[in-house]
């Protein structure tokens, strides 16, 4: 008998200003877990530089403009309406999902 698959938890980011997806407004962006088939198929949005005096962070906003989208199951045209402030406070909340644990 096959295991029961368990419920992917969810993130959510409320955004200072609504964004249309599919012609409707989103005011919280909801987004599953990322697992390892969304880092092979877009790669790492973070760029981790461990070695450096503090350790550095760095997005690729690029990948993790199509990282979000992927998911949220929101169009990548609706991502890049997304103000700046709210863009960046994503990326930081998904950031511990793509640096190692050291």
């Amino acid at each position: 008998m096959a295991e029961e698959e368990k419920p992917v938890a969810e993130l959510e980011y409320e955004l200072e200003e609504p964004i249309l997806a599919y012609k409707e407004e989103v005011k919280v962006l909801k987004m599953r877990r990322p697992i390892g088939a969304d880092l092979i198929r877009v790669g790492n949005p973070v760029i981790f530089y461990p070695h450096t005096e503090p350790p550095k962070i760095e997005h690729d906003m690029i990948k993790m403009q199509l990282m979000i989208a992927r998911l949220s199951n929101i169009p990548s045209a609706s991502i890049e309406k997304i103000g700046t402030r709210d863009l960046l406070g994503i990326a930081w909340m998904l950031s511990p999902f793509f640096i190692p644990a050291l």
